[in-house]
């Protein structure tokens, strides 16, 4: 929730370029020419225009980063699966060296003395020592077969850590970048709203004035379509998030895990990502601490609440959703995600996300 409120690089000197200060709203009892009405139009709309062309190419930019978050979703799944693929080949391997080495012990020496000095005659002595020196002798094979088959799988680890790494910092610079553009964005916007409204009535209907505002309402089309990104990818889930994501469902009407989970994956990759953010925000749900302070919770019962763990943030979450009104109506659902985050693309991600991990987590046992 805290990844909105960034600091807007650059709308300052904007601000003071285009002379952005609130206009003072004429008065129609002034006396005013036509003249000047149609020069304080076209001033303004002159200004809005500009206002709406750069909300439009920082929302094209906020479009581009939320196509690089789900692309940097699937990579981080992709990544993790292969992890968990090569991590189990490698506990196989140490398993397989384990029991080789187990049966050199068995076969080696002593093993062999005992098989001796229980034959029933000297050619049974004899064969059983042919024997447990071929049986010895492949066990040391398949031992350092085993050993050279866990170095190898020990370096695809190593490597696939490096790619979750990567995976996962692509993910925290998409979503930083994503908030930070489209939150410029929507700045941009409100000033040139103001602007326009700050126009008196017959000015409004002044052919440039209607020029701007259907510029603006252009930008505003574009910014709504921030949170569009299409399909995307459902990460895994750690054990621990998933039973408290599970445990909070249903604590009040239209509360249900998958869409807690969601949250998880897009403020933080359900903790891969905790921050703190450039805003202050903190944990794997990002609460700013300001807000946790009055609604955080102590969900393990150990004495604290602490935005930093997540037995303790998912609960705190499922709480503020309920308090902002969450129902069981798509309305509460997407008010209650609205107070979280003031964005509509962010809405849009988050129920995007969820239909994701709820379509996952159909397809497994």
């Amino acid at each position: 929730m805290g990844r909105v409120r960034q600091a807007l690089t650059g709308l300052s000197t904007l601000t003071v370029v285009l002379g952005l200060a609130a206009p003072a709203v004429a008065d129609p009892g002034s006396g005013r020419t036509s003249t000047q009405v149609t020069a304080e139009a076209e001033r303004t709309a002159e200004t809005v225009v500009v206002l709406a062309r750069e909300a439009d190419r920082r929302a094209g930019d906020a479009r581009q980063a939320a196509g690089e978050l789900a692309a940097a979703f699937a990579d981080l799944a992709r990544a993790d699966e292969e992890l968990r693929a090569v991590d189990g080949r490698l506990r196989a391997a140490r398993s397989r060296r384990s029991a080789s080495v187990r049966a050199l012990y068995v076969e080696g020496e002593s093993g062999m003395a005992a098989a001796v000095l229980t034959a029933g005659s000297v050619q049974d002595a004899l064969w059983r020592l042919s024997v447990g020196r071929r049986v010895g002798g492949n066990v040391v094979r398949e031992t350092v077969e085993s050993t050279q088959r866990i170095d190898d799988q020990s370096r695809r680890v190593a490597d696939r850590v490096r790619n979750t790494e990567e995976a996962t910092t692509r993910m925290a610079r998409a979503a930083r970048r994503l908030s930070e553009e489209a939150s410029s964005s929507q700045v941009l916007l409100d000033q040139a709203r103001r602007r326009l409204d700050a126009l008196t009535g017959e000015a409004r209907r002044l052919r440039a004035a209607e020029q701007a505002a259907a510029a603006l309402a252009a930008a505003q089309r574009s910014a709504s379509s921030i949170g569009a990104v299409g399909s995307v990818t459902a990460l895994g889930i750690p054990t621990a998030y998933e039973h408290a994501y599970r445990a909070a469902e249903g604590q009040c009407p239209g509360l249900r895990w998958t869409l807690l989970a969601a949250l998880g994956q897009v403020e933080s990759g359900h903790g891969r990502n905790n921050g703190p953010s450039s805003a202050g925000a903190i944990g794997p749900m990002q609460f700013m601490p300001a807000t946790f302070a009055s609604y955080g919770v102590d969900g393990d019962g150990d004495g604290r609440a602490d935005a930093w763990n997540p037995a303790d943030a998912i609960p705190s979450a499922a709480g503020y959703l309920c308090a902002s009104g969450l129902d069981d109506t798509d309305a509460g659902v997407r008010a209650a995600l609205l107070a979280y985050n003031h964005a509509e693309w962010y809405v849009e991600l988050v129920l995007t996300t969820e239909r994701a991990i709820s379509a996952r987590a159909a397809s497994q046992p």
